[in-house]
This record gives C-alpha cells, structure tokens and sequence, in this order.
C-alpha cells in the first residue's frame, strides 16, 4: 500500500534547439489554468514553503514562481502556442522578480545593474537572467529589457571572473546553482552575439563538470576554491543542474541527468510497471531530510530529485523511458488535484508544468 504522502513526492519540490521529435509531447496546461495561476503568483505570491507546511521552509519560492510561469510561457510561444499578451505577462513576472522576490537574498548585499538594486546571491542573478534571455529567445523583449539582459550579463561575467564559483546565500555556496547563470551566459552569449558572456557560460560549465568527475560525484557545497565541503552527491542537486544545462542547451547537462538516472532514480513498483521515483541520497546512504530535499518517503525518495527529474529526463534523448515513468507516478498518485486548482498550489504547479513541457532554448 502507497504511503499517503506519496501524492506529495512528485508535486514539488529542478545541442541545437528543440523540435517537436527531440522531445515528448507535453502536458500542456490550459490557458485559464495558466491565467488563474499567473493571478496568485503576482497578487497573493507563492508561500515560503513546500507543500504548504510551515515546518518546510522554501525562502525562494516566489523567485522559482516567477522563473518557472515565465519559463512556461517562453515554452508555449517556442511551440507555437503562446498566450494572449505573452509580452505583458513576462515583464510582469519579471518586474515582480526585480522587487517582491529580491527579499530573501536581500541580507547578503546588492548590487546596481541598470538602475536596479539586484542581489548578489548566483542563483537569483541566474534566474533573472534566464527570465531575460527567455524573453529575448520568445521575440518579446524591448529596448529596457535587453539593455538589462546585456548589464546583467556583463556584471555577472565580471563577477565570476573574481571568483568562479559564487554563493547562494551568505558563504554557502552550492555549485548547482551557478547551474541557472551558466545557462543564461550561454544564451546571452547565442542571443546577443557576446563572445565573453559565451565564454564565461563555457567556463562555468566546465566547472560544473569537473566537480561532477570527483571521486565522490558533483558535491552539493563547495568552499570559494572549488574544495568539497559537503561531498555527497543529491539527486536534487544532479537533476537541477542537469535540466538547466538542458535550458542552456549544453552537450554537458547529460553528465548531470545520467547521474542521476544511474545512481539515485529507480521503478519501486518493480520493472514491469512504468513508474519511477528519484531518491535524494545515492542507493545505500541513508540521512535525514531537509529544507533542500523536503519530504522523504520510506527508501528515500525525495520531493526534489524525483519533481526536478520530470524536466532534467524530458530535455535528455537518451532518458525519455525515465520521463514517461516519473509522469505516470505524479499522474496516479494524485498531481491532477492540484492542477485542477493551481491558485492553491502555485510553486508545486509552476514547477510540475515547466519539467512536462521543458524545452532547450
């Protein structure tokens, strides 16, 4: 008999372009489904939390609300379905972005980037950038958004020329998150004709590789000189980098997503039956749940590896068997109730429907 929290497991917690056959076809939300969502994510916001639970803090969630309905839009206008005034809702989401969402990483310092007062945290920059070259790849960006798009490119190469790997928040710094940034340097590079946001996208990546070559796997913190601090690989972290790589269209997303097939996701069912769950700690290791992984379910099966694996497996040729089974289980263990009222869930929703409809940029 399923755990009654298994419903929870998948619903929340991350080449050359992507035609109709690189990719599934997608679970494409509807339009008012998208518009009642868009509607509490820049009225009422996103709570700080997963799944609704206090005691699961998610500082970030407004950010990843923000990102991940921009992303969705950006999808739908590259598949040929965009949504009435896709240009308005982007710069709304992004204007939210530039404001509400700034807080959580306001304590460790700003910086002024085109008139706007930007935290330094890598992972905020990389979301803002991405929502910015997402407009720019979408044909829907203006003269206010790409000279932001080319300001923000150029700090954040300045900045990653000091030092390449960055913090998250405070000192900590968690090397999947230059993930985004990586992806929004190479499209900025693609996009814009820039030699050294390209180059900076390549280096950074290669980074990101070498870590994940390790002895001990891609380590979730590093010090400022790169060395392991904590380093035991996550399924979170492998599936996060791996589907932004993919965003970034980067050959090197497929070392993060194997990984991650091969050491972390399994069929708990058995093999004859098509579903698949992610753990968050490699086969064999057993440690406790926080923040990062939400909830486990018996054997170790994590909220973030498993719902970020439905967008890292969909953007890997090789890993479409993977998608399918990780779809099936979020379908028949209960992802449709909250799609059907998107307003009551909006990062589990934000997030579901940015990996079932993922696409490289």
């Amino acid at each position: 008999m399923p755990s009654p929290l298994l419903p929870l497991l998948l619903l929340a917690l991350g080449t050359s372009e992507a035609g109709p056959t690189d990719t599934p076809p997608t679970e494409a939300p509807s339009a008012p489904s998208l518009a009642q969502l868009e509607r509490r994510i820049l009225g009422r916001g996103c709570e700080p939390r997963l799944l609704g639970d206090a005691s699961r803090r998610f500082v970030e969630a407004q950010l990843l609300c923000d990102g991940h309905l921009s992303f969705i839009l950006v999808q739908r206008s590259l598949a040929g379905s965009p949504l009435p005034e896709t240009p308005r809702r982007l710069k709304a989401l992004l204007d939210d972005a530039l404001t509400r969402a700034r807080a959580p990483f306001l304590r460790d310092g700003v910086t002024v980037v085109q008139g706007h007062s930007l935290p330094r945290s890598v992972l905020y920059r990389g979301y803002v950038l991405l929502m910015l070259a997402g407009m720019e790849r979408a044909g829907v960006s203006d003269a206010q958004s790409t000279a932001l798009f080319d300001a923000l490119a150029d700090q954040l190469v300045e900045a990653l020329e000091r030092q390449l790997l960055l913090p998250s928040f405070g000192k900590s710094i968690w090397p999947c998150d230059s993930a985004p940034a990586a992806a929004g340097l190479l499209l900025h590079g693609r996009l814009r004709g820039d030699a050294a946001s390209l180059a900076m996208g390549e280096r950074l990546t290669a980074r990101l590789v070498a870590l994940a070559a390790l002895p001990s796997g891609f380590p979730t913190k590093v010090d400022a000189r790169g060395k392991p601090v904590e380093p035991l690989p996550r399924g979170t972290t492998l599936a996060w980098t791996g589907a932004f790589l993919a965003m970034g269209s980067h050959p090197s997303a497929a070392t993060f997503t194997s990984a991650l097939v091969k050491g972390h996701c399994d069929h708990p069912a058995g093999a004859l039956l098509p579903f698949a769950a992610c753990r968050e700690w490699p086969r064999g290791v057993k440690s406790k749940e926080d923040s990062a992984s939400g909830p486990l379910l018996q054997g170790g099966y994590s909220v973030g590896a498993s719902a970020l694996a439905i967008a890292a497996t969909r953007l890997s040729p090789e890993h479409q068997d993977w998608h399918a089974d990780l779809r099936n289980t979020a379908r028949e263990m209960g992802i449709r109730p909250m799609l059907e009222k998107p307003h009551q869930h909006p990062l589990e929703a934000s997030l579901y429907w940015w990996g079932t409809t993922a696409r490289a940029w």
